[in-house]
Formats: structure tokens, C-alpha cells, sequence
């Protein structure tokens, strides 16, 4: 039968087409790949600014106090501080990278942000995890079965991956007693990807697992050796990791990162009962929750329900984004039809992945969970199957996943990152993405902008208003709001020339009129981990949820000068050209504003840039709509420029080029006149 696409769907994302190439010629073109990959280079000299990349140890043990060193930039009389405040940190009197970290007893079991601050402002975050088991230090010199390093058990292995080589560990195992071997790498920001291979004594292989926990239930006493390794063998400080060893009930409960799933299933959805495959599918009523298992290998499960003409159903299936390595493929078909007539190939429909934010080094939104819309074409009787792609050969009841069949819910999430100099980009062109890892610093004068993502749930199309709250003294937001359907805005904190220093949490707050209700939800914070310049088939960018939106208030560097954008506000057709008029803001100095640009609506990368003279202090900007292609609605526009000036970094004057951004523009496209 003809399957007919869902509306609103999108093609396969690219890390989708990773996995199918997981295989040895994937992994050596990635090795070739990533041998001619090149670092991140700054396109100008920046104000410099605090960059956490390691923690080493990334954990350690509830109510001890370790020794922990850190690597970056800019670190130099830090302090490190993390999001629990029974975590804290004492720098060592001789090395200003080294620190005693003492974790309370009370601290519980699970995963914090670290971050740097110093005079330069606050760093991005890295991962600190606690854990109740004793902590041990792999040896970076078992690197064969004979040296293997012997494990007591339970117990976590704490180390870093050897290039071109894997570390051996040995265990004494007795008959019938389950061993759990998890090793945490991408969960704590490192670069690893785990590769996980158990043997016996006479080199046999019993099982592998990649970046996934490896079980085992020994059929008779005696010892077992694990190879740990990254999958395509990298390996140095960027390749840490923490490997859990123990019984199923010593290992502390490793919830997975799921920022995707904004929308959690309820708890104590009824689970699936059989039968139900597609040849006899279970009846379930509508509006429907259910929870299954994709179980034994190549199970499909089936549900059947009735619908009346003209009915909306949205139809969402939660499971990859619970972190686990599915790939779900929903279809609807109609079941009956009119008297004399045959099935419809057309009332079959198929969701498959349904990506917000494919490929964004920002916040990375792919997931090959299916979402989609379902109307009902006519009255009848309708089949749901669901299946997992990737569920082919080994039965697993780890596969889990919750459907969810329901009327239209809209609403909508936000998650906001701070937009760095030159904006993040990803899979533009050969040489894949520019990614820059920054924090929210903030200095007197300065305009810093915050970009905002919206993830709309079930159609929701209406304005969204931003606000900022808990804003320090001296600093303010500009008004902002993403238009009709829009998924991305800037919100743009702006600093008095008198603001002081400060470092704390603010909000970032979204309302909207949702069938007559006001409905407010709080931004959450993303960032990209890894700055860089590498090929996107080498390495996608990644990013995760960080634990608060930190702002730090940078004293000592001010902004001469502010930019201005005039009127305010605009009206005009989406054919029309209108007029602005760009302005320095403070006083009079020897430096020009070069490059400045509009921002803010799609397809204004090719917009022309102008210079502020000094001597004028303003300019005439003239914005072209018709290549924009708006349709009628509200949009916020704003300039970015450029201004080259010379300040004192660590103690030696620089040339560094200072970003500004002007005030907002409200947009707005009229309909066009009727002929």
C-alpha cells in the first residue's frame, strides 16, 4: 500500500545517516576525516573571556574531598563554583588550575555544573558527578589482558581513554550473580565515545556494547576481563570518563539527559497487552496513553480505534528521546470503507523522525521520534503500528517507549544560548560548522544578545512575548517577541555605563494567549560543548541543557560607544523597501562602527553592510523586504556592528574588535491590498 508522508514532517537528519554508516569503513573515513581536521581560530581579536574544557577528575565520591585540576583558557586567580551548594571548591595556594573539592554527604547522587569565575567573567559549565560507590583511578598502563587492572566490586573507575589502545580491567565473577558494566562519557561533556567488549578466560568474546550499559550473568565462578576503549580509538584528557562496575542493585540510578522531552508521558499510562500485533491489534479509545516495549526483535505492535469524519488526533511517540538507540516508524491505516469500494492507499500515513532543530550547534534537536497530525478522512476504524527500525536481530526490553494519541495540546518550550561574536553555524558548506563555546558575560555599556529557540507543541503558531526577570541593577532587556510560527528570536540584555560587578542566575520568561489563556513558561539554558572547525561527518556539533541561565557582570572594560536603530518601530508590504537610521549612542570618539547589518528574520545573510562615520556619528541604512519573501505578521529586527578599538588584556595593549548591537525594530508586513 502507497504510504502518504505526514505533513509537517522533515527529511532524515544527518546523525540518522551517521548511524546507518555504523560500520569500519564509517569509522576509518571518520579517522581520515578527523586527521585533517583544523581548531578553531578567532576571526579577531575578543576581550578575553574564561573557557572551562576539563575537569579532571569530572567526579567524586559523596562526603569526601578530592584533589581536581582544570584546563582552559583565561583561568588564571579563578574561583570554581558549582550549581549545588554542598560542592565546594578551595584553589591550592601554588597552582591556580588546581583545586580540593568537598563534596557533603548530603550532596545526592547525580550530575552538577562547574564553572569558572575570575576578574574576565564566568566560563561555560562543565559536568561534576557524585556517586555513593568507592571511586578508583584507571591505570593508563593496563593496556593488555596481562596487566589488566584488577576491580573490587562495586566500585568506578575514573580515567581517560589511551589513544590507539583500550584499557583491560579484570573482575572475579561467580555463577548466576548479574554484572552492570556503565561507563559515563557524552553525559559529562567528554568527547568519548565508549567501547565496551567482555571476555573470559580463554579470550572469548561473550559481549560488546557501544555507548550503551553492557549486562552480564556469569555461568560459572571465575574471572572475566573488560576492554574499555573510544570507538574510533581518539583518546588524551578530551576522552574522560567514569566506568561503573557492580550488581544491578549497588549502581546508583543513571537517569538519562532528556531535555527533548518537554512534554513528559504521564506517569502510570497502562501498558501494552497482547496480542497486538498488526494481525489482531489491540482497542484502545481515544484520547489514549500507552506504554510499551519494541519486544522480542522485529516486534511491531498494533492498536485500533474509531474515528469520525473531520477528527484531529495529534499522535506522538516518546522513545529515543529517552536515550535510548531507537529509531520508531508509526503508520495509520484505515481499516474499512464504503460498500463497494476498495481501501484508499491515501488514508495511510506514515510519521516517521520529526526534528525541531536539525544540525543547530546551539541545541541539538534531533530525535527520530515520530510527531505528526492525524485528521480522519472519513468514518471508520483505523490501525496504529508502531516498530523500531533499529530493532532487527537481538531482543532487548530496555526498548522502551510511551505512544501518546490525543486532541490538539498546543503550547510551546523555549531554551535560549548566548549568541558569541560570530554566530555558531553547522553543516553550511565543506568545511563544516564554526562553533564557539562563550558565556553570558556581560560588560558597562555593552548590548549581549540571547538567542531564543521555540519548540511549538501541536500546531501552536501564536506570539510569544520575552522578558527577562532577576536582572541585576543597571541592566535591562530590550522588549523582543518571536512572531506568528517564528522558532528563533534575540533577546538583547543591555548594561548601564554605571552597572557593577556581579555574577548570578537570571530568567528568561515566554508568554503567550493559548485558547484565550495566558500561558508563561521559563527559558532553558543550552550550549554547545566543543568549540571547533571539524568536518559535520566527523564530529556534530553537540550540546546540552546547562543547570541556570549565569550571567556575570564584568567590571574594568567598558563599551565606548552603543548603536541605536531608529524608528522603533516600522510598517511596510513584504514588496517595500523602508528606511532606518543607525545612530552612536555616547560620546564622540576616534573610532568608526564598521560591517553593521541587519539581523533577526531569515535570509539576511546577503544584506549589504554600512560604516557610522566618526564624524557624523549616524547613517542611513535602506532594507530591501521583497528577497526576504515575509509573509504578513510582526517580526523584531536589530543591527549588528563591528567597532575595532585597543584595551588592555592581561597586562598588554591589544587591538580587540568590540560586537554591537542596536536597539530593536519592530517589523511589521501588512497584507498586501486586494485588486
Amino acid at each position: 500500500m502507497a504510504l502518504q508522508t505526514a505533513r509537517g514532517l522533515r527529511k532524515e537528519p544527518a546523525v540518522q545517516r551517521h548511524a546507518a554508516l555504523d560500520s569500519s569503513s564509517h569509522w576509518g573515513a571518520r579517522l581520515l576525516l578527523g586527521m585533517a581536521a583544523l581548531p578553531l581560530g578567532s576571526l579577531f581579536a575578543q576581550i578575553p573571556e574564561p573557557r572551562l574544557t576539563v575537569l579532571s577528575p569530572p567526579g567524586g565520591r559523596q562526603g569526601e574531598t578530592i584533589h581536581l585540576e582544570v584546563s582552559g583558557v583565561e583561568l588564571e586567580q579563578s574561583a570554581l563554583k558549582f550549581s549545588h551548594p554542598g560542592i565546594s571548591a578551595t584553589p591550592a595556594a601554588k597552582d591556580p588550575k588546581k583545586f580540593e573539592v568537598t563534596i557533603a554527604a548530603t550532596v545526592p547522587p547525580g550530575r552538577y555544573d562547574a564553572r569558572i569565575l575570575n576578574k574576565s567573567g564566568v566560563s561555560n559549565p562543565r559536568r561534576f558527578e557524585v556517586s555513593p560507590l568507592p571511586e578508583v583511578e584507571g591505570s593508563a598502563k593496563a593496556l593488555t589482558r596481562e596487566d589488566a587492572q584488577a576491580l573490587a566490586l562495586p566500585c568506578v573507575v575514573r580515567g581517560t581513554a589511551v589513544k590507539q589502545q583500550v584499557q583491560w580491567f579484570s573482575i572475579d565473577a561467580r555463577r548466576g550473580a548479574e554484572i552492570v558494566f556503565e561507563c559515563h562519557a557524552a553525559v559529562l561533556d567528554s568527547r568519548m565515545e565508549p567501547r565496551l567488549g567482555l571476555f573470559d578466560a580463554d579470550g572469548h568474546e561473550l559481549a560488546r556494547s557501544r555507548n550503551r550499559p553492557l549486562r552480564w550473568t556469569p555461568t560459572a565462578d571465575g574471572k572475566l576481563w573488560l576492554s574499555l576503549g573510544d570507538f574510533i580509538s581518539n583518546g588524551g584528557a578530551e576522552h574522560f570518563y567514569r566506568l561503573y562496575v557492580g550488581a544491578p542493585a549497588q549502581l546508583p540510578a543513571n537517569a538519562p539527559e532528556t531535555p527533548l522531552v518537554f512534554w513528559p508521558p504521564p506517569a502510570g499510562a497502562p501498558k501494552e497487552t497482547e496480542p497486538n500485533d498488526p494481525a489482531h491489534p489491540a482497542a484502545i479509545s481515544l484520547p489514549a496513553e500507552i506504554q510499551g516495549e519494541f519486544y522480542p526483535a522485529r516486534d511491531a505492535d498494533a492498536f485500533q480505534f474509531t474515528a469520525k469524519k473531520g477528527d484531529v488526533w495529534w499522535m506522538e511517540v516518546t522513545s529515543n528521546r529517552l536515550g535510548l538507540p531507537t529509531n520508531p516508524r508509526l503508520v495509520v491505516e484505515r481499516l474499512d470503507a464504503p460498500k463497494g469500494t476498495a481501501p484508499n492507499p491515501a488514508d495511510a500515513v506514515v510519521f516517521e523522525d520529526s526534528p525541531w532543530f536539525p544540525g543547530d550547534p546551539d541545541f541539538d534537536g534531533q530525535h527520530f521520534d515520530p510527531i505528526g497530525r492525524f485528521e480522519a478522512k472519513e468514518d471508520g476504524n483505523y490501525k496504529v503500528t508502531l516498530r523500531d527500525l533499529n530493532n532487527t536481530t537481538t531482543p532487548d526490553h530496555t526498548r522502551r517507549y510511551s505512544l501518546s494519541i490525543r486532541k490538539p495540546s498546543p503550547d510551546f518550550a523555549l531554551l535560549c544560548s548566548v549568541t558569541p561574536p560570530t554566530p555558531n553555524k553547522a553543516f553550511k558548506n565543506s568545511n563544516g560548522p564554526l562553533i564557539a563555546v562563550r558565556a553570558a558575560n556581560l560588560r558597562p555599556g555593552q548590548v549581549l544578545p540571547l538567542r531564543v529557540l521555540a519548540v511549538r507543541r501541536d500546531g501552536f503558531e501564536g506570539i510569544i512575548g520575552l522578558t527577562a526577570k532577576e536582572l541585576p541593577p543597571g541592566v535591562t532587556a530590550e522588549p523582543c517577541f518571536l512572531g506568528t510560527n517564528q522558532t528563533e528570536g534575540i533577546l538583547l540584555l543591555r548594561a548601564s555605563s554605571e552597572v557593577k560587578a556581579w555574577t548570578g542566575a537570571i530568567k528568561v520568561v515566554g508568554e503567550a494567549l493559548i485558547n484565550g489563556q495566558n500561558r508563561a513558561h521559563p527559558a532553558r539554558m543550552c550550549s554547545p560543548l566543543w568549540e571547533s572547525t571539524v568536518s559535520e561527518f566527523v564530529e556534530p556539533p553537540r550540546s546540552r541543557i546547562v543547570d541556570e541561565i549565569t550571567v556575570s557582570i564584568v567590571e574594568g572594560t567598558p563599551y565606548p560607544n552603543g548603536l541605536k536603530s531608529e524608528p522603533a518601530a516600522v510598517q511596510a508590504l513584504a514588496s517595500e523597501k523602508v528606511k532606518l537610521t543607525l545612530l552612536r549612542e555616547g560620546p564622540a570618539t576616534d573610532v568608526a562602527i564598521s560591517a553593521v547589518k541587519p539581523l533577526g528574520v531569515a535570509n539576511l545573510d546577503k544584506a549589504k553592510g554600512i560604516d557610522i562615520p566618526i564624524k557624523e556619528g549616524k547613517a542611513e541604512y535602506e532594507l530591501d523586504l521583497a528577497p526576504l519573501k515575509l509573509v504578513p505578521g510582526d517580526y523584531n529586527l536589530w543591527f549588528r556592528g563591528e567597532q575595532k578599538v585597543k584595551r588592555d588584556v592581561n597586562g598588554k595593549p591589544l587591538d580587540v574588535t568590540l560586537v554591537l548591537c542596536s536597539t530593536p525594530v519592530h517589523l511589521t508586513i501588512k497584507e498586501a491590498p486586494k485588486k
